[in-house]
């Protein structure tokens, strides 16, 4: 990679039935991901389900500070709704202009 390459936010939500090393894994995964696409994954904020959305506030705060285009996600299901009828994809976009990537790739 070169110093040209564009950055990358990731974002996860930690279930009950993850442990640490699901979340390691799933955050390499998203590494992989990132690199493929030709992005450099920095911080990946992980949300805790008793604190939902505060992780996601702060990915949105930090995207438009930094200006990134691309939130690196495992799946959809990351970004389900967050109330009423928006789902955190659409209050990413409309709320930083980032869009969201699935990480659906896995290295050979």
């Amino acid at each position: 990679m070169t110093d040209h390459t564009p950055p990358a936010l990731g974002y996860l939500r930690q279930y009950l039935s993850m442990t640490g090393d699901d979340l390691g894994l799933v955050k390499k995964q998203m590494q992989a991901f990132a690199e493929h696409k030709g992005f450099i994954l920095g911080m990946v904020f992980v949300e805790q389900l008793h604190t939902d959305p505060a992780a996601f506030d702060a990915l949105v705060t930090a995207a438009n500070l930094r200006e990134i285009t691309v939130v690196i996600v495992p799946t959809r299901a990351h970004l389900s709704a967050v109330g009423r009828s928006e789902t955190k994809m659409q209050r990413l976009e409309r709320e930083s202009g980032a869009r969201a990537l699935v990480a659906d790739w896995s290295p050979p």
